[in-house]
């Protein structure tokens, strides 16, 4: 009889473990917004960062939102210039991911995660800053202040 009992719990916790869900990943969405610093604010990106970490995830940072160049009425004329929008991943000090990405006279539109290449190092803040460029070899470029997003 004990052996009949100890065999259906038995049952029963393997088909408890069969069913349970797995380990779902912590998730956190942030905001974030940078502009190039100029009065016309030429170039400006906008969006969200979502933190996924978990036991069986791969700690990524999920970007999802636009790089614009003079994509929005302005008085300002258009300037011969281009702008990149520079996301880097840091844990602590060191720098794990960066991605940059750019636009010209329009807006484009941003989907990528960062993430360490080992896929085993967190990531616990973003810099995001957009930055504007000359179309031609000879000219200047500015950079807008870099914002900090930390994770939840």
């Amino acid at each position: 009889m004990r052996l009949r009992a100890w065999l259906v719990s038995g049952a029963m916790a393997a088909a408890g473990l069969l069913t349970a869900q797995p380990a779902m990943a912590a998730q956190a969405v942030v905001g974030f917004y940078a502009d190039s610093g100029d009065q016309c604010l030429r170039g400006v990106t906008e969006g969200t960062l979502e933190w996924v970490e978990g036991p069986v995830v791969r700690p990524t940072v999920k970007v999802d939102g636009y790089l614009a160049d003079e994509a929005s009425i302005s008085p300002c004329s258009t300037d011969g210039m281009y702008s990149t929008a520079t996301f880097s991943a840091y844990k602590g000090s060191s720098l794990v991911d960066s991605e940059t990405a750019k636009a010209d006279n329009g807006k484009v539109a941003l989907s990528f995660a960062l993430s360490d290449p080992a896929g085993v190092t967190t990531i616990d803040r973003v810099v995001v800053q957009v930055c504007r460029f000359s179309s031609t070899p000879v000219g200047t470029s500015y950079c807008g202040k870099a914002a900090e997003y930390k994770a939840p």
